[in-house]
């Protein structure tokens, strides 16, 4: 019997800054629009192929619905050929090309021009330096080691992000720039109790806790309910992506309400594009 589904989900992950996802985590969402929406699914069972039902507007409406969530809990669009820019790496290029790499990915993007403002911002919190860092939702951002280093810091880090496909690059990539370090796939929406598991000084939290909040409401106190470590660095974004327009930080009492119910204590500093917490627990 033909799998309608996973017809779907090729269909999505054709989109070039999906591809990357694992089947099963973009099957995940459909199947659960599928659940919620009557509509949608009487129209896919009533088609006599994928094919037609693509011709649909309940088609258009499960896509949308879809890539929307996808590109929301992702962090945001991909985009360049990682692993092509890796083989350009040669000796007196590698700064250049690792920036590269980062830009592939919008969060680290935006911070590229600012990251020595952001790690010494870090390093002026957080004494002593760490020496693991868990990155969640981590992106391409600890490719940017070198950064951390100049700002004082020499950790080794344990990176995860939904991506398994992502998080391969970035082993290759932690092995070619000799950067200590893990990576480990996990879906904070549905495997959140794997992060009690990581072992580390600093947990980082970059442009992360929006998103996830966008899919699923009040999941961040969960997730410092299984955060370990005596650190935490949460940041968000002062400006929509591309930099369109600004985004009020009134919208943050909701995360210092959340803090003051945690008994935590915290610092903020900013960066171009990027307001920084900085959280003490015990």
């Amino acid at each position: 019997m033909v799998d309608r589904v996973a017809q779907i989900v090729a269909l999505i992950k054709a989109k070039k800054e999906l591809s990357t996802l694992d089947d099963a985590f973009v099957r995940e969402k459909v199947d659960r629009i599928l659940r919620a929406d009557a509509t949608i699914q009487r129209k896919l069972d009533a088609a006599a192929s994928v094919t037609q039902f693509s011709r649909s507007a309940s088609y258009d409406d499960l896509l949308k619905r879809v890539r929307k969530e996808l590109r929301t809990v992702y962090g945001v669009f991909q985009s360049g050929d990682r692993d092509a820019l890796l083989k350009k790496l040669s000796a007196g290029n590698e700064d250049r090309v690792v920036d590269e790499i980062l830009e592939t990915h919008v969060s680290t993007k935006e911070r590229v021009p600012f990251y020595l403002d952001f790690t010494q911002g870090l390093a002026s919190h957080i004494i002593p330096a760490p020496k693991t860092i868990i990155d969640l939702g981590c992106g391409m951002n600890p490719l940017a080691h070198r950064h951390y280093v100049k700002a004082g810091w020499d950790p080794s880090w344990v990176a995860s992000d939904v991506s398994e496909t992502d998080m391969a690059f970035l082993a290759h990539a932690f092995k070619t720039l000799g950067i200590k370090g893990k990576t480990s796939r996990i879906d904070l929406l549905s495997e959140i109790e794997k992060v009690a598991k990581l072992k580390g000084d600093v947990t980082f939290l970059l442009k992360l806790l929006d998103s996830l909040e966008e899919s699923k409401r009040h999941i961040s106190y969960k997730l410092f309910d299984n955060i370990t470590t005596p650190w935490i660095v949460a940041s968000f974004p002062t400006k929509s992506l591309g930099g369109r327009k600004g985004i009020a930080t009134a919208g943050r009492t909701w995360f210092e309400r959340l803090l003051k119910r945690k008994e935590l204590t915290w610092e903020t500093f900013s960066i171009p594009n990027e307001l920084v917490y900085v959280i003490r627990r015990g």
